[in-house]
């Protein structure tokens, strides 16, 4: 900021407390007011007009944010005036956040829908999906017409193409019970949903040792962070993604002595608190994790205790085709599924069984009854031995001591772990690197103790249904596909045509998902797209019918925390806005018009209190009293047996997948990690094209394409930017400030060039979740793509390149320059 810069925001300060200062002392003012009331009281009646009197209602944040806080909205004259958070049953959770203190300006924003509305050029008979998009018109009709419209086309479309030819797709744009309640109808019909192709890469990495962990890994609760020692932040700005529990915990555990270590090639703000950051090149992290592995068997920092109780380590492999050796190979009344170590003592083969310990041998060749055989730990330290921490350290940017000094805290310090985010997630092969961290969790023995750390993100619990959405034995089912076989089913009907979706909840279509123009394209091959959201999102906008749902606080709801052991509670702070309507109301007229009305209870105050009773860990009276209830689960995880074939951790993988492909070579079994990389490698045959890898972060002025246009968050972050290193940003001419145009050959974005020391020179970066009108062309997600591995076929948004150069001189920006701080869309920010 200069100094001139400097003089006018100060000024405009002074201006406003000057403001301030007439409306508080003039003889008009408010305050004159206090002065004695006259025999009418007129006075007196003035003071209580002006502060009036609030109407407090429990409710609760439900987005996918994780942090699903209880909160408390007052209420004045028929409008929510405020937000604050809510004291929770356990008083440690009491958390809020400044995207949740918005909500009294998001209830009411002028992005919200209020009628129901049908595409102008779409009918039943004449689709033209060619009219969908930025130009498309709508027109208001009534809830009848728009119902009749989907239920009528669901029909159709089962007769003519066959049930699961109907999408039913539920985003995480709410965490209530709507999504269970879409999923119930589309059992009964026989529709199709998705199953994820986003976030599941680390998790289902970490998932193959462990036996659980999808979305990332499983982990303590919050309430126990502060008992780690040393916490290794891998991925993840909890700063800024994680903002409410999770950066306090974070605090928590650092105010209580723990060491701090941040893995992330941006200096974030998660790093600025750390006693040590490495600055990773892109893609590199299951190397940085395999030359930690490399230095605990090489120093010899393992649980050796822990090896052979809990782990795969002692189990004995065949060198002949990698299976382990079990006890049916060795012993006449053994089986094919227990695995079998040596003893020590002995040199006898025993059976390893789950949670016992034994004097096995961890390392070496043995063969038993004429079977060439190694333990699981020499596999690992064989593929471990290639990642010397000097080599690693060339590779990855970094310092080979601080390597070093990263797993010695982790191993020597006490209990600790390794919180990973989603950004590791984001590479092609990410699920190598979740596969690799609890490989070297399992090596420390941070598994089952207080101050273990597995994930970005606590655990927690939530209420159990038993059973309420379950469609019943004679329906049909849903067909689940991932999202990545979504969109083929849409283009080619593989594995089978979809010609319509019924969408609730979500911005996925055009906005969220990689290679967006290939997503439009394959919409054109549906004859109907309906959407049901609050806001007049982008996917909205690509829609043929659309229906407003109400605001969370305006519906009564129940909502399972997850990441804290809490189950909150819902009561309507106003009736909904216009013609909005609850998601639940919705889904009953649907299944009235289909004949399943009798499946579901229409009264939702009713269900939720069938639900709730289903469940004895939950008093109902206390739930909507309270706002929230407590739920007093175990907050240490994998405590006894692994949920994983052996009972152990499996750090050998005789299952494991294989990976193959043009950017892999050879085809490469992952019985232990080893590392791979797609677009980051630095051999990639497009590198010299596109030099620069785009991420995508996360911000903490969203999240993801939710509280896009809240007027105090747009006062802050007003437009998309492009992070980039000024070094790399000189060599291409461009300037602070400056417009730039970013590509490749997928797509492009125009966008404003933002100075960053703290992002490595090799890469850039744009926050996501920023909607198609905010940019001055294109769109982040035109630049990514839907190159997926075998293993887990999870979208790699972070896998891509890109060049940047300045943007044409003659590009229009005035949506941003012409004197408009907050740019065009300021008018669409707010208001009724």
């Amino acid at each position: 900021m200069t100094d001139d810069e400097f003089t006018a925001s100060r000024r405009d300060v002074l201006k406003s407390g000057a403001v301030a200062a007439v409306g508080l002392g003039g003889a008009d003012s408010v305050l004159s007011t206090l002065q004695p009331a006259d025999d009418s009281g007129e006075a007196a009646n003035q003071v209580t007009s002006f502060l009036g009197e609030d109407k407090v209602f429990n409710t609760a944040c439900s987005p996918n944010c994780r942090g699903k806080c209880s909160l408390r909205a007052f209420v004045r004259d028929g409008r929510i005036k405020k937000v604050q958070p809510n004291v929770p049953e356990d008083e440690r959770y009491k958390r809020g956040c400044m995207l949740g203190l918005t909500h009294t300006q998001r209830v009411y924003n002028a992005t919200r829908l209020k009628y129901p509305m049908k595409r102008v050029n779409w009918s039943p008979d004449d689709p033209q999906p060619a009219g969908r998009g930025e130009e498309a018109q709508f027109e208001r009709i009534s809830w009848e017409e728009a119902l009749d419209y989907i239920a009528d086309q669901m029909e159709r479309v089962r007769e003519e193409y066959q049930p699961e030819s109907v999408y039913f797709e539920t985003g995480s744009g709410d965490y209530g019970l709507s999504g269970s309640m879409q999923g119930q109808l589309s059992a009964l019909f026989g529709g199709t949903q998705m199953s994820w192709s986003i976030d599941i890469n680390t998790g289902r990495g970490f998932r193959r040792v462990t036996g659980a962990g999808w979305f990332n890994a499983n982990t303590n609760f919050g309430e126990d962070w502060e008992n780690a020692n040393t916490v290794i932040v891998w991925g993840s700005d909890i700063f800024a993604s994680n903002l409410q529990q999770d950066a306090s915990i974070l605090l928590d555990a650092i105010e209580s002595g723990a060491k701090l270590v941040v893995v992330d090639p941006v200096y974030t703000g998660t790093a600025s608190k750390a006693d040590l950051w490495l600055p990773v090149r892109p893609g590199k992290d299951p190397h940085v994790a395999m030359a930690m592995i490399q230095t605990v068997l090489d120093e010899e920092l393992y649980d050796a205790e822990f090896l052979r109780k809990r782990t795969l380590a002692p189990a004995l492999v065949r060198e002949d085709d990698g299976k382990l050796l079990k006890t049916a190979d060795v012993f006449e009344d053994g089986d094919e599924e227990t695995p079998v170590a040596l003893d020590a003592a002995t040199d006898e083969p025993v059976a390893l069984e789950p949670e016992t310990y034994g004097e096995y041998k961890l390392f070496g060749e043995y063969t038993v009854d004429g079977v060439e055989t190694h333990t699981g730990l020499t596999a690992l330290e064989r593929e471990a031995s290639k990642y010397e921490p000097e080599v690693v350290a060339d590779t990855a940017g970094l310092q080979a001591e601080d390597i070093r000094t990263a797993v010695r805290w982790l191993a020597t310090r006490g209990p600790g772990g390794i919180a990973s985010g989603y950004g590791v997630d984001r590479y092609k092969y990410g699920h190598v690197f979740g596969q690799a961290y609890a490989t070297l969790l399992s090596l420390t023995g941070d598994f089952g103790r207080h101050g273990n750390i597995h994930a970005s993100h606590p655990s927690g619990s939530g209420y159990d249904s038993g059973g309420f959405f379950a469609a019943g034995e004679d329906a049909p089912g849903t067909s689940p596909l991932p999202q990545s076989k979504i969109i083929t089913a849409m283009e080619s009907g593989d594995p089978y045509q979809i010609k319509m979706m019924y969408s609730q909840a979500s911005n996925f279509l055009a906005n969220q998902l990689p290679n967006r123009q290939r997503w439009l394209d394959a919409a054109e091959n549906l004859d109907l797209i309906a959407v049901a959201d609050m806001h007049h999102t982008p996917s909205v906008q690509h829609a043929d019918i659309v229906l407003p749902a109400s605001h969370w606080f305006t519906r009564e709801d129940i909502i399972s925390a997850g990441t804290h052991p809490h189950v909150n509670y819902r009561e309507p702070a106003h009736d909904p806005l216009w013609e909005a309507k609850d998601d639940w109301w919705i889904i009953n007229q649907l299944a009235d018009r289909l004949g399943y009305g009798d499946e579901f209870v229409s009264d939702k105050s009713e269900a939720i209190e069938q639900i709730i009773a289903n469940d004895d860990r939950i008093d109902y009276d206390r739930l909507v009293e309270q706002g929230s209830v407590h739920i007093d689960d175990d907050p240490v995880l994998y405590k006894g047996a692994f949920n994983t074939p052996s009972g152990r951790l499996e750090i050998y993988d005789e299952d494991a997948p294989t990976e193959s492909g043009a950017d892999v070579g050879e085809p490469v079994s992952l019985e232990v990690p080893v590392p791979l990389e797609s677009r980051t490698d630095d051999d990639w045959e497009n590198a010299d094209e596109y030099p620069l890898t785009f991420m995508q972060k996360h911000s903490k002025w969203r999240i993801h394409s939710q509280y896009e246009y809240q007027p105090w968050v747009r006062e802050i972050n007003d437009q998309p930017q492009l992070d980039i290193n000024p070094k790399t940003a000189k060599q291409r001419g461009i300037e602070d400030g400056d417009y730039v145009r970013v590509y490749n050959d997928r797509g492009e974005m125009v966008v404003k060039a933002k100075y960053n020391n703290g992002i490595r020179p090799e890469m850039v970066n744009t926050d996501q979740g920023w909607w198609v009108r905010d940019f001055v062309r294109g769109h982040h997600n035109d630049l990514t793509h839907m190159d997926i591995s075998d293993a887990t076929g999870n979208f790699a948004f972070y896998d891509t390149r890109v060049e940047v150069e300045p943007a044409p001189e003659d590009l229009d920006t005035s949506k941003y320059t012409a004197n408009n701080p907050r740019g065009s869309n300021a008018d669409a920010a707010g208001g009724d």
